[in-house]
């Protein structure tokens, strides 16, 4: 399928700081806001999710601007160095000395989405210093966008080098740096950029080719997979897909069908690295696992920055080379590389993974008492289920009868709380919703 641009009436939804030694990011008050309603801030941070759209939003807008007689810049962080004249991809280095020269204002979109090759904070910390340092005289005429990640920006350590090196406006001699008002209105607005409405999936399906787009967005809503389909990067997925099978079938279906369309089609793309998809779903398993069972979701490329808060990828691949997994890592199932590592793309696709290790972890000799531990425990004399795995164990129960019947005894709601119910046995539904019935009476009444 052919990437073609496919331009959208994007919206950002205002976020705010718990704190000033906030760790996090939430929702703010207030209505989500186009393009125009927030050109004229000059320090905004858009927040957005692995394939959400961000790095092709800011290019076009840097584009729109520029078309518009204004001036206008897109650089990828990673490529600002000391040199700084190849780092313009919308905008030219002579282009930027003339408005240095000017008293016009400009805009500058500073992408981080491509942070593949920064392998230390300390790495942008030099480039948000290096451009800082290069518009110093004109920072005040600089409208400053920064896109990234939520789990890239370091909250109180990224906001105070922003603060530093990008200022806006003359400090207050008076003001108390130490005693800071959280409720005052800070420089550095915080956005996050909003999913996709079902009308504009639509209108992305019908222009990647999708020929009836009211069947295909009916088939996303029956499959509960909008929260998919509000990502781009996942909705360019789904609609390969639909193309391939003509249907999506269950939520289950469609995910298993993801895995192998984007294992298949970005192996292909590593030339150097030639192995047969089962490796790499085998290889996706075991990596699920880990992280599953050691809550690191933080995974190192073979040649990255190791650290023990990271999963080593070579010692749990057995006699892959670091070639291959290098390789795996950079297919469709985790996300953009952020200092020498990654993250798996999708919580659920994730969980459905974990849950093929953990399945064929029961098959072999021995294996049943040790894998049924990692779900079940006895607690006070009690049989429960392990919090941090109740998520992998919603798909869990769809491979495997006897996982499947204890969990189900131990609570019935665990198959409506994740995974894909439609694929349990007709039987089994009917008595899972007799207890959860049940057990909704047996509270009213108590």
């Amino acid at each position: 399928m052919t990437d073609r641009i496919v331009e959208l009436i994007r919206r950002f939804s205002p976020m705010s700081a718990r704190s000033r030694e906030w760790d996090f990011l939430v929702a703010g008050s207030g209505k989500p806001l186009r393009w125009h309603e927030i050109d004229d801030e000059h320090r905004v941070l858009i927040i957005a999710d692995p394939g959400a759209g961000k790095t092709f939003e800011a290019q076009t807008r840097a584009q729109r601007i520029k078309a518009r007689g204004r001036r206008a810049f897109f650089i990828r962080i990673e490529k600002i160095d000391a040199g700084f004249e190849q780092a313009f991809e919308v905008g030219t280095e002579a282009e930027f000395a003339d408005w240095l020269a000017s008293t016009d204002e400009a805009w500058f979109f500073l992408d981080s989405v491509d942070e593949a090759q920064l392998d230390t904070p300390r790495a942008l910390e030099n480039a948000v210093r290096i451009f800082g340092a290069k518009c110093h005289a004109a920072l005040d005429r600089a409208h400053i966008f920064i896109t990234s990640r939520e789990d890239a920006w370091r909250a109180l350590p990224d906001q105070t080098l922003i603060e530093q090196h990008l200022p806006y406006g003359e400090p207050d001699p008076e003001d108390e740096p130490e005693a800071p008002n959280p409720d005052s209105d800070p420089t550095l607005k915080l956005f996050r950029l909003a999913g996709l409405t079902e009308d504009e999936i639509g209108l992305f399906a019908g222009h990647y080719g999708v020929g009836n787009v009211a069947e295909f967005v009916d088939a996303v809503k029956r499959a509960n997979l909008l929260t998919l389909a509000e990502r781009p990067f996942d909705l360019k997925a789904l609609i390969r897909v639909w193309i391939a099978d003509r249907r999506l079938g269950s939520r289950f279906e469609v995910l298993q069908r993801m895995i192998a369309l984007q294992l298949a089609t970005l192996s292909a793309a590593t030339a150097s690295v030639r192995f047969d998809p089962d490796k790499m779903r085998a290889g996706a398993r075991i990596l699920a696992g880990a992280v599953t069972m050691t809550g690191k979701a933080v995974i190192c490329l073979p040649d990255g920055v190791h650290s023990s808060d990271r999963i080593d990828p070579r010692v749990l691949l057995k006699g892959w080379s670091d070639a291959e997994i290098d390789a795996l890592l950079r297919t469709g199932l985790f996300d953009d590389i952020v200092y020498t590592s990654v993250r798996f793309r999708h919580r659920e696709i994730r969980e459905l993974l974990s849950a093929e290790w953990a399945n064929e972890l029961l098959k072999r000799p021995g294996g049943r008492a040790r894998v049924e531990h990692v779900f079940f425990r006895d607690s006070y004399g009690e049989t429960v289920i392990v919090p941090r795995t109740r998520p992998t164990l919603t798909w869990l129960i769809l491979f495997d009868d006897e996982v499947r019947d204890q969990a189900l005894a131990l609570a019935p709601e665990i198959a409506s709380e994740g995974g894909d119910p439609s694929r349990l046995p007709i039987e089994v539904r009917r008595v899972m919703l007799r207890d959860i019935a049940e057990r909704i009476a047996a509270g009213r009444s108590g």
